[in-house]
């Protein structure tokens, strides 16, 4: 029975403390949304959450003279060219590009089909460890691997782009933002 009291009298206070907070009908003396949302900031600010330090970072890529997004990435530390596709489900690499970021493939890896705009092959699912676009760095990042004559270019895919808090053109940039 105590137990009960002290919850009823724990939720009293919390009700005269903030009268929105319970579903209360009086607008009267009832804290606007902004202030709500800001406790709610200060709460999580001392949880234990985690901070991403590369938060706010952005890369701009020029659109090419065929409306392609064209750029230099770093994966796993070398220097790889890349198309960015949105349309692509995942990151997308050729073997011989796995191999130079240091995946390392047997014929049985590739056993997934994949439908791409050239028909049906087979692929193999890896893990690139990071992907740099300027100051932007993804990390344990999804990829696709194709047989070299399926894929001549790396296509920078939605396994990367969905890390992201956004991506969008302006100005005939895609501009990307971490």
């Amino acid at each position: 029975m105590w137990r009960y009291i002290i919850i009823a009298v724990g939720v009293a206070v919390v009700a005269s403390e903030m009268p929105g907070l319970i579903g209360q009908s009086s607008t009267q003396n009832q804290q606007p949304l902004e202030n709500t949302q800001t406790v709610s900031i200060q709460t999580n600010a001392n949880s234990t959450s985690k901070h991403n330090p590369l938060e706010g970072r952005t890369a701009r890529i020029a659109m090419d003279s065929r409306g392609h997004f064209v750029t230099t990435a770093r994966m796993n530390g070398r220097r790889i060219k890349v198309l960015v596709d949105t349309g692509a489900t995942s990151v997308a690499i050729n073997q011989s590009t796995a191999r130079r970021l240091g995946i390392h493939l047997k014929k049985s890896d590739f056993r997934y089909k994949v439908n791409t705009a050239n028909g049906t092959i087979k692929a193999a699912v890896a893990m690139i460890d990071e992907i740099q676009i300027g100051r932007i760095i993804v990390k344990n990042v999804q990829a696709s691997v194709v047989g070299d004559k399926s894929l001549s270019s790396t296509l920078l895919g939605m396994s990367f782009l969905k890390e992201l808090h956004k991506f969008e053109i302006a100005n005939s940039e895609l501009v990307l933002t971490q």
